[in-house]
């Protein structure tokens, strides 16, 4: 500001009560504002409010939509003017002294307006309307300690708390740790964290438990077969990757063929020489060769019934086991190990689908339950908000008056209720405070209600964020839930070929039989001799003693039947130990690399969990350190404003009541918490001049001075503070003052403006005293100015201003006189 900041002029077009166009100087020091009841003086001040502030705060207080009845209505017609304007011109201030709005019936459309804190200093300090003079004190009572009450902004702008203001503001999630969870970016996030990794790390050591039983079991299974190969040492879980021993069984396999070969031939020199004659071996060939026939027939009608579903469900197969081998060497083999992996796999997969439908089922189940929970919530919330906050004082005021009724004459309004004719006072009153009281237990029943379901809501986030975390990768469902498919599918499959590829073992065996047969009953013919030369070449290829020429053949026969048969059997044995060992290694190994996997992931996880027990225990830490920041800023903030508010507003107060009321015994004043709080809560009470507390000021002064008291409330809290606009707009504050309180009040206004320098513009509708204010606040001094305003209305209802300036003039006569 550059200079005296005036108010310098005002030029309003239909604006509320003002019809047509009106301009009104207001460049003077004081500015009395004159007019009867609707001629126009509140419309005037209100729109100086609107101009500089963009708002008018009584206004909005009464009615929220108040912009759509800015505009004038016409009362012949009832119709809105089209548009309406208000245009401030002000001197001294920096940057722009031109402040303007637009309006229409809609509402305000343009305005140019002061800074938010300019503006929020003038709404505050600088004008009082005629509504707020009787809410004024009110509103100061009912301040809340929250940062954006009307009190709560005076003591920042007194005091200077800015700082401890913000320390308290950003400090005030840690006393609630459901807030902390709501402010922090991390720590809730943190502590989600920790719980999802330590269910994540009892499941890795539960499956790590089952993978060591698992290992163990394979790992005894790999020593059984070690033992039975008769291999040194023991297999352990240190030795088992770097295991080694002839793995190929394809010497066993040759072996074991070598010694078939030799046991059908001894079984066919066996025949051959038991044979007794030719006829017999025709009819024994015919036989065979029928037989044969009838094998390789069946044979072939069972290749092409079933072989193409077989190769078919062979690939099929493949695609979900890879590692299987092919039914080439056996198709028995091949269904068994098949049917039985697959069946395996379909069971783990119906458990792992079964498990993620039912997390999807309970996912939406959860949502809906919220939607249904949130929707009860908001329910109680709107009848909480139905059920008025004062009910309780009220119900208290009423039992007190009620104390004091002793007939049917009301004690506050002197009227006779026996003329409504609706029983006795008493009565009634006892009714209205039961039914208030009612609505107190029903608000508290409410709010218990709502705490309830506010931890039910929350319980249920809780459950859906345990289901999210665990909830697999999208579509992943649907993936398992084909795979389940195709499996049941192909188990299904193979349980069908079981017996076909029974009967294709049992055709099989039958036709090598049978032509086995045949090829020994044709080489029968053979030698006795030759039959000998044979046993020695079977003999000499078991490494035993050959026979010699005159050696039997059947006692050949007896000694090497059992030698080859011993001899399959070992090397049978022999070979499916090494195929065990080979497989009981391989799963062995795979067992192992699991379970070292599990390891792993246990350590990593148990790693994680301590960084976020670490990461929450620092949190604390910080926390607790924030609370007692906030304690000591708490402690220090209270201390503070108990002092200003007894030692400065306080007296001040005090000062200008005393000034407009002197004979008043009773002096209003804030009473602050004398103990530690963190909360702002000063109580209006009054105080007798010769000690001693009274009541509140509305139960112990009168109409008149409880207006002044508001007036010098106001007064009070614009003096106590820095001057940011040296304004003073006050719309008719002079309500049921007596002449002495006038003449104080006059007294008032003439040191505010002369020794205070404050541009002072005021509104009154009593002709009588606005004359008397107009010679008590005539121009004293040279640079003194006033100026008054007149507004009346015509016949057509049209608005007129009449405004008169008075300068300071040097009285001669009496100079002449001395």
């Amino acid at each position: 500001m550059t200079g005296f900041p005036l108010l310098y002029e005002i030029d309003l077009t239909n604006f509320r009560s003002i019809r047509g166009r009106v301009q009104t100087p207001l460049d003077a020091k004081m500015v009395l504002v004159h007019g009867e009841n609707g001629a126009g003086k509140t419309s005037l001040l209100t729109a100086i409010e609107i101009a500089l502030t963009g708002r008018a705060i009584a206004l909005q207080r009464a009615d929220p939509a108040y912009a759509k009845q800015l505009i004038y209505r016409h009362a012949d017609t009832y119709r809105h003017a089209d548009t309406g304007n208000i245009a401030l011109t002000t001197t001294g201030l920096i940057g722009s002294n031109q402040f303007s709005a637009s309006f229409n019936a809609e509402g305000i459309t343009e305005r140019s307006v002061l800074s938010p804190s300019l503006a929020a200093f003038f709404s505050e300090r600088c004008y009082l309307p005629q509504s707020m003079l009787g809410q004024l004190l009110q509103i100061y009572q009912e301040s809340d300690s929250s940062p954006n009450s009307p009190l709560a902004r005076f003591v920042t702008e007194l005091l200077g708390l800015d700082r401890l203001d913000a320390i308290e503001t950003g400090l005030a999630p840690v006393d609630d740790l459901r807030n902390l969870r709501k402010t922090s970016r991390l720590f809730a996030p943190t502590e989600s964290e920790k719980q999802r990794l330590e269910r994540s790390l009892a499941d890795y050591q539960s499956s790590r438990a089952l993978a060591q039983r698992d290992f163990t079991a394979a790992l005894a299974a790999v020593n059984e077969a070690w033992a039975a190969l008769e291999l040194d040492g023991k297999v352990d879980e240190k030795s088992l990757p770097t295991l080694d021993y002839p793995r190929d069984t394809k010497s066993d396999e040759d072996e074991l063929s070598t010694l078939f070969v030799h046991r059908r031939n001894l079984e066919f020199i066996r025949r051959s020489l038991s044979s007794d004659s030719d006829n017999a071996a025709a009819a024994a060939e015919a036989s065979l060769v029928a037989e044969h026939r009838g094998a390789g027939e069946a044979l072939a009608k069972w290749t092409s019934e079933y072989q193409a579903r077989i190769t078919d469900l062979e690939k099929r197969v493949a695609e979900l086991l890879p590692d299987i081998s092919t039914s080439a060497a056996s198709v028995v083999s091949w269904h068994v190990e098949a049917s039985g992996r697959l069946a395996e796999d379909l069971r783990q997969t119906r458990e792992r689908v079964a498990k993620m439908s039912a997390d999807t089922n309970r996912r939406a189940a959860l949502m809906s339950e919220l939607d249904v929970e949130r929707k009860n919530l908001k329910t109680i919330d709107d009848e909480i908000g139905l059920i008025g906050s004062n009910a309780d004082r009220l119900a208290e005021i009423l039992s007190n008056i009620n104390a004091v009724i002793v007939d049917d004459y009301c004690p506050v309004c002197d009227r006779n209720f026996a003329e409504t004719r609706q029983g006795a006072l008493v009565d009634h009153v006892h009714r209205k405070v039961s039914r208030l009281s009612g609505s107190a237990e029903r608000l508290l029943g409410l709010s218990r209600n709502r705490s309830a379901q506010q931890e039910l809501i929350e319980s249920l986030v809780r459950e859906q964020a345990e289901i999210d975390a665990r909830f697999g990768a999208a579509g992943q469902l649907s993936t398992l839930a084909r795979r389940e498919a195709e499996l049941e599918t192909v188990v299904s499959e193979l349980a069908s070929l079981a017996e076909p590829i029974a009967a294709y073992a049992r055709i099989s065996a039958q036709e090598a039989g049978a032509r086995r047969a045949i090829s020994n009953l044709q080489s029968q013919s053979s030698s006795r001799t030759t039959a000998l030369e044979q046993l020695g070449e079977i003999a000499s290829a078991l490494s035993l003693d050959t026979p010699g020429q005159l050696q039997a053949s059947d006692g050949m026969l007896v000694n090497l039947e059992p030698e080859v048969a011993a001899r399959i059997e070992r090397v049978t044995h022999r070979s499916n130990s090494r195929r065990k060992l080979v497989d009981s290694e391989k799963q062995a190994k795979l067992l192992l690399d699991r379970k070292n996997e599990l390891d792993q992931r246990v350590a990593r996880e148990t790693s994680l969990v301590a960084q976020k027990v670490a990461s929450l225990r620092r949190a604390t830490k910080i926390r607790t350190d924030a609370q007692t920041i906030r304690e000591r800023v708490e402690s220090v903030r209270a201390a503070i404003i108990r002092r200003e508010f007894n030692d400065r507003l306080n007296r001040l107060w005090r000062d200008l009541f005393v000034r407009l009321a002197p004979n008043e015994p009773f002096v209003p004043a804030f009473q602050i918490p004398t103990h530690s709080t963190n909360q702002l809560k000063p109580r209006l009470i009054t105080r007798h001049r010769s000690g001693g507390a009274g009541g509140t000021p509305g139960a112990m002064l009168s109409s008149g001075n409880l207006n002044t008291a508001a007036l010098t409330l106001f007064l009070a809290l614009h003096l106590t503070v820095a001057p940011q606009l040296p304004w003073l707009v006050l719309d008719d504050p002079i309500q049921s003052m007596d002449d002495v309180h006038i003449a104080h009040f006059a007294a008032l206004l003439r040191t505010l403006s002369k020794e205070h320098h404050r541009q002072i513009v005021v509104a009154v509708h009593d002709r009588q005293l606005f004359e008397y204010l107009r010679l008590e606040l005539s121009p004293a001094f040279a640079d003194d100015s006033l100026l008054t305003v007149e507004l009346s209305r015509s016949g057509s209802r049209d608005t007129h201003l009449f405004s008169k300036r008075y300068h300071h003039q040097e009285e001669t006569a009496l100079i002449h006189a001395a």
